[in-house]
């Protein structure tokens, strides 16, 4: 049984980054294929409709119908907004859906957040509907990254010991 230690890399991972770099890594390899933005505004539109009632402008505010259909249209709003990040094929209809719950916000739920929630409903949905996966793309690992990375590296690495060869010339530094 071995043990390491943290204070130091063991033999096989001295070429590794570490961990909260992979895995920011993989995660913007993750976001750059679905229609992150998207989902995030939708998210942010839901907190902010599902939040409205709860704050304390006075006489704007109202419970009753105002204050079920703002949980539940902030609810909606980022179950859609997850469904976006976590299912980018159903991107068309969790847009659509989007855009007519942030419409729908405008006179049910105080002004649609007072304007802020339905804007990013609008602007989230736009996006999610617009967004088109780019052909051929893949999150590649951090194996095959790590290869490409390591080819790239002995290619720049051969080329300026092949000119020097040719030209014949050596750099000295002078003194």
């Amino acid at each position: 049984m071995t043990t390491h230690s943290l204070d130091g890399p063991t033999s096989g991972d001295a070429q590794r980054p570490p961990a909260v770099v992979r895995y920011l890594h993989g995660f913007r390899h993750w976001r750059k294929g679905r229609p992150f933005p998207a989902g995030l505004l939708i998210i942010l539109a839901g907190a902010e409709l599902w939040l409205a009632p709860l704050s304390s402008l006075g006489t704007i505010i109202h419970e009753g119908i105002g204050g079920v259909s703002a949980f539940f249209i902030g609810a909606l709003m980022a179950m859609f907004g997850l469904s976006i990040w976590l299912a980018p094929a159903y991107r068309t209809f969790a847009g659509i859906a989007s855009i007519l719950l942030g419409l729908i916000a405008l006179p049910a739920t105080n002004l649609g957040g007072f304007f802020v929630g339905t804007l990013l409903a609008l602007i989230g949905g736009a996006l999610a509907v617009s967004w088109v996966p780019q052909p051929g793309w893949h999150a590649p690992t951090y194996r095959e990254r790590r290869r490409a990375k390591a080819a790239r590296a002995d290619e720049a690495s051969a080329e300026p010991s092949a000119e020097s060869e040719e030209t014949g010339a050596h750099e000295r530094p002078e003194n």
